[in-house]
């Protein structure tokens, strides 16, 4: 295994192509793979003009998503940047690999034109955008088990309120016709349906809602178990099965949707001409994994990934192919170090 060029208690830095470099780290260990490849002759590097027709340079980014895959856990998740020129082409690509659930828009607050970026000179509209191609692993081994254990979690509540429903002498459909807050009778009896064999967990208003109906309806002393008791009698069980599925926790109401409003990083600023901004990152490293978890970077530029996912409380490995950003990226960690140093 190459030696890392940088590491510390949370961040792993490699020097060295993504493609050798990730046939070497262990399978099944990563929970996020969060990275920002070439655009396909965007920029005026040679990183990024290293294809003369955009099927090789698809070909290559299949390449590295195929080398990726084993890397992930089950049910990780995966971001992709792409240049608006390209992204239904990557947006393809990745969906080779894995199954695409978005195709987000960056809008940037702040953007930049030349001076040849006249209205007389233009031939098609401005791109004031980046893509991000959001996708999961979810395998079939993972469906499968996590479907199982779904089942197995609400399967107590479902029995009881099936077993309460039967020695009430009650059918599905007249509970499904006095429940409230169901625009027809079909859709809550379909409701009463899945809660019943374990596919939705019912809501404790509507387990009480149930419980008003059989009491109406007929003489007893109905559904009479308490609702987190209920609760209590598999709340193991549900951890696991909440530890099963891929992480996806939304925290910021302004980035709800797949349009994302975020400045990009000032031009002066920046030590990569691709950089993102710290906050773009962190909602995405926020939403798709939990605290602990490791997130990978193929293509680390600047490091802001790694900083951002180590800020959050993850772990990070990152690859690099050029050396003078590979020293970038190590002294902005050590400051970084040095920074919570001097704020503990």
């Amino acid at each position: 295994m190459t030696e890392p060029y940088y590491q510390d208690e949370h961040v792993t830095l490699y020097h060295g192509d993504c493609l050798e470099v990730a046939q070497k780290l262990p399978t099944e260990s990563v929970h996020l793979l969060l990275t920002d490849p070439p655009y396909f002759r965007v920029k005026a590097e040679d990183w990024d003009r290293q294809w003369t027709r955009q099927k090789l340079f698809l070909q290559w980014m299949s390449s590295w998503l195929e080398v990726a895959k084993p890397l992930l856990t089950a049910s990780a998740s995966v971001f992709v940047f792409a240049a608006p020129e390209m992204s239904t082409q990557v947006e393809t690509t990745v969906g080779e690999h894995f199954h695409v659930l978005n195709n987000i828009r960056w809008l940037k607050t702040t953007f930049s034109t030349s001076r040849r970026n006249k209205p007389e000179n233009l031939r098609a509209f401005l791109s004031m955008w980046e893509a991000i191609v959001f996708a999961e692993q979810a395998d079939d081994t993972y469906q499968g088990k996590s479907q199982a254990l779904h089942r197995e979690v609400f399967a107590p509540i479902g029995d009881y309120l099936r077993s309460e429903r039967e020695r009430a002498g009650v059918d599905r459909r007249t509970v499904a016709a006095a429940l409230t807050g169901y625009k027809n009778a079909d859709s809550a009896n379909a409701n009463v349906f899945n809660w019943e064999l374990g596919k939705n967990l019912i809501s404790e208003r509507d387990y009480l809602a149930i419980r008003e109906v059989l009491n109406r309806f007929c003489v007893g002393d109905y559904l009479a178990r308490e609702y987190e008791d209920l609760r209590r009698e598999y709340e193991d069980l549900r951890r696991e099965y909440e530890d099963l599925r891929r992480p996806f926790r939304l925290t910021s109401r302004d980035m709800w949707n797949d349009l994302w409003t975020v400045e990009s990083v000032p031009l002066a600023s920046r030590i990569h001409d691709c950089e993102k901004p710290i906050r773009l990152l962190d909602h995405m490293i926020c939403t798709a994994s939990r605290p602990g978890d490791v997130v990978l970077d193929l293509f680390a530029g600047s490091g802001s990934t790694l900083e951002a996912a180590r800020g959050a409380g993850r772990r990070a490995i990152g690859v690099e192919l050029e050396e003078r950003y590979c020293e970038l990226i190590a002294k902005r960690l050590d400051q970084m170090c040095l920074d919570f140093g001097d704020a503990s």
